[in-house]
């Protein structure tokens, strides 16, 4: 008895695993450009060529295979992080997940990501005594845990989200108390 088609199933699953291993470069490539493109951001250093690049490999990956929608989620997530930390640094709105064009998913798992960023920023501040424009990061770390408290869904449905709230509630907190010290320390 012969198993018919196997050649050609052989054919398809190759294409596939073509597909995948294309999606998985390209979102380690993004995971890497967004991880430079924070640290610049930190640093106040000249973003333009590597906001290019960033944004031509999502491009790309918006344009790959659909099948394989769950392993572009953590490339979308630090594209998100990168996109709405950038707004941030530039005093420019706030980007919602569809002017950035990722999933609602990948884009509040990067949001709750913004807040470790912040905290950097509140402690570079400090370190310069910068203590309004600390406050102000401050603001928005609170906003955006305020605006996300509400939100309870299943790792099924939105995975690690539970645990990022935890970690931006710390951060939150922390990020005050600093603030607060900062201010009583040089009042007195």
């Amino acid at each position: 008895m012969e198993i018919r088609d196997i050649c050609e199933i052989e054919e398809l699953m190759d294409k596939k695993q073509k597909n995948l291993d294309l999606i998985n470069n390209l979102s380690k490539k993004i995971i890497r450009t967004a991880g430079i493109l924070i640290t610049k951001l930190h640093g106040n250093l000249e973003i333009t060529d590597t906001m290019n690049k960033i944004n031509e490999l999502v491009d790309e990956l918006r344009n790959s295979d659909k099948e394989y929608s769950y392993y572009k989620i953590q490339a979308y997530q630090e594209y998100s992080e990168a996109m709405v930390l950038n707004n941030i640094k530039n005093r420019e709105n706030f980007p919602s997940y569809k002017e950035i064009d990722v999933p609602p998913e990948a884009y509040l798992l990067g949001v709750m990501d913004v807040v470790g960023e912040l905290r950097r920023e509140i402690g570079d501040l400090l370190n310069k005594s910068d203590v309004k424009k600390a406050e102000e990061y401050y603001g928005i770390i609170k906003n955006i845990f305020d605006s996300t408290r509400g939100i309870r869904y299943s790792d099924s449905v939105l995975p690690g989200f539970r645990r990022k709230q935890d970690v931006a509630r710390i951060q939150m907190e922390n990020s005050g108390s600093e603030i607060l010290m900062f201010k009583k320390k040089f009042d007195n």
